[in-house]
């Protein structure tokens, strides 16, 4: 079945239901969805909200607010 689906939210061109591939909906094509893509990996898009500490370097890393607030838990 076809039908209006919407549009590319990467540039806007209409898409119908079954004429882009399952595997770039809801883009119109895989480019529009890599750019989409590397957008988000390059932190142009972010979701707003609180900052967050620093993560810490190394395996296990976490984020030093976490740190700081494990000293005060109590220990088991």
């Amino acid at each position: 079945m076809t039908g209006p689906a919407g549009t590319c939210p990467r540039c806007g061109v209409s898409v119908t239901a079954g004429a882009a591939a399952p595997s770039t909906s809801p883009f119109c094509s895989p480019r529009c969805k890599l750019v989409d893509l590397a957008k988000w990996l390059s932190g142009s898009y972010r979701i707003p909200g609180e900052p967050v500490g620093e993560l810490t370097s190394g395996p296990g890393a976490r984020l030093s607010d976490e740190a700081d607030d494990e000293s005060s838990m109590p220990s088991a």
